[in-house]
């Protein structure tokens, strides 16, 4: 898939640190042609930037506009009528050695995966997930994610939607999969950054949406003492790469479905 290969290298280039390493590159081309100013401010703006997103703090001021949604209530009687429990797929681990050169669920999707099955536990709701193919896999994501319920949590999964690669794509073909069953309310599950942009898509798809989300970033920030606070990680700095992701996938969506 060329195209998306291309769309998925573009997009790398444009999450950080692609466009701090820009302004440095900016600003010392600034420097060698001798406007001082401008090159040393741009090289100062980069390196603060490349500074803060690596912290707690940074993350945190990041994710507060992005983790809107408190959790789930942990009786289901609370839940509002939902008929099922849809899960996102957030990407894979490719040809894993460890599991006989197979893909597996990656990090954000195996976190999604255990709320999940922990939420079906509880409500006994059926379980629908979804995720297809982005490059040349063999296997969608939505399989993935079935097998791994079943092998790894003992949860059946009662839907596949193995067609899509985009969140959009998340809403609209798991809306065509449930609707003909009847099923319009459903528990959506994803990380608290990812949550705004999939509740706001999956809405417009025609769900009625109880919101799910997991691995929040906010209270873990401010329960840590001030000075671990502003302590670089590479942890934070991917926190704050996925905040600002999240940030354009929501002007970018919001400005689609101006049009939809």
């Amino acid at each position: 898939m060329p195209g998306m290969t291309a769309y998925l290298f573009l997009r790398s280039l444009l999450a950080p640190p692609g466009p701090q390493l820009l302004l440095l590159l900016a600003g010392l081309w600034c420097l060698r042609r001798r406007r001082p100013v401008l090159g040393r401010s741009l090289i100062a703006v980069a390196l603060v930037t490349l500074y803060l997103m690596a912290t707690p703090f940074g993350a945190g001021l990041l994710a507060r506009g992005l983790e809107r949604h408190p959790a789930l209530p942990a009786a289901p009687r609370a839940w509002q009528g939902a008929q099922a429990i849809v899960v996102l797929g957030g990407g894979r681990e490719r040809t894993s050695p460890e599991y006989g050169g197979r893909d597996r669920p990656n990090y954000w999707t195996a976190s999604r995966l255990r709320y999940g099955a922990h939420l079906y536990r509880l409500s006994g709701l059926p379980l629908a997930v979804s995720g297809g193919r982005v490059l040349d896999e063999t296997e969608s994501e939505a399989a993935l994610m079935a097998r791994s319920l079943r092998e790894d949590h003992v949860v059946n999964v009662h839907w596949e939607e193995a067609g899509s690669r985009t969140t959009w794509e998340n809403a609209m073909l798991t809306r065509a999969l449930l609707a003909p069953q009847g099923i319009d309310r459903i528990v959506l599950v994803t990380q608290s950054l990812h949550m705004a942009r999939a509740r706001m898509i999956f809405e417009h798809a025609g769900f009625r949406v109880l919101p799910a989300p997991l691995d929040f970033i906010g209270p873990g920030v401010a329960r840590r003492p001030l000075l671990l606070r502003l302590a670089p990680s590479p942890v934070h700095f991917t926190v704050s790469g996925q905040a600002l992701h999240e940030y354009g996938g929501l002007l970018a969506y919001r400005l689609r479905m101006l049009v939809d």
